[in-house]
């Protein structure tokens, strides 16, 4: 008798951890997406980290005099 009620608990463990372990899982992705988003933003008024750090690399490139 005592082993039927422990597999029931398995077995409702077991869904617990799957349910908690997507639930993070979407935390994590809707994060990572959140992140990503404003690190790569094209907009030409507030781009992102990235996109203007490349652009004042470019620039600076651009600007570079060949030697003489």
């Amino acid at each position: 008798m005592k082993t039927s009620a422990l597999r029931k608990n398995r077995r409702k463990n077991n869904g617990q951890v799957v349910v908690e372990y997507v639930l993070l899982l979407v935390i994590a992705v809707a994060i990572a997406a959140l992140i990503t988003k404003e690190l790569v933003q094209r907009d030409p008024e507030n781009p992102g980290i990235l996109v203007e750090k490349w652009d004042s690399i470019l620039k600076t490139i651009g600007e570079d005099l060949p030697d003489e």
